[in-house]
């Protein structure tokens, strides 16, 4: 049987048609909040023009548990699944029991990225203003404080992903890899 794992481990997942599902995330039914793909565990899998997921989702808000099963087609559309949760969990194993598993990214490292002579890793956090020479991608992933939340932005030729909101005027834990735009939000190394 396949093995659960964090559903950011099975990720990118790209179709036939170009289309590519790089990140996943889910609203907490109790507070709102966004829950990215790193805080569900469970299982993913391709088959043909769909991805079939199932997983346990943890909010990092109010740290509420809660269900996913979702079906994403090759147009990037999300549907849920008929099926109550215990079937569609065990019919997912079943499909997915000779897929091979993902690596583990636990031990990925990430390079620095270069900014005015200093890297990523060194104190302080690259923090880019709006009006720093970035490149924001065409696809808005939602709006956060009433401002589009860009899907990726690059920045000096690298680019980064949307990882999470931060309250505006806040100092957020930014890891190595990630970096502040626009006051509230927290892109990481793609």
């Amino acid at each position: 049987m396949a093995k659960p794992d964090k559903i950011s481990h099975f990720l990118p997942v790209s179709f036939a048609n170009g289309n590519s599902v790089r990140r996943f995330g889910k609203h907490c039914p109790k507070c709102q909040a966004m829950v990215a793909a790193e805080q569900m565990e469970g299982l993913l899998s391709k088959q043909k023009d769909k991805i079939f997921l199932v997983a346990q989702a943890h909010c990092p808000s109010c740290h509420h548990r809660f269900a996913v099963a979702c079906v994403i087609t090759n147009d990037k559309r999300v549907h849920r699944v008929g099926l109550p949760q215990w079937l569609f969990q065990f019919w997912l194993q079943m499909l997915t029991r000779h897929d091979p598993q993902p690596a583990s990214k636990e031990n990925w490292e990430v390079e620095p990225v270069e900014s005015h002579g200093a890297s990523l890793s060194s104190s302080p956090r690259l923090v880019l203003a709006e009006d720093s020479s970035v490149v924001c991608s065409d696809e808005v992933i939602g709006r956060f404080q009433g401002e589009p939340i860009w899907a990726w932005i690059e920045y000096q030729g690298q680019r980064f992903i949307f990882e999470r909101t931060t309250p505006e005027n806040t100092q957020p834990n930014l890891s190595d890899s990630e970096l502040l735009f626009g006051n509230w939000l927290i892109y990481r190394s793609a």
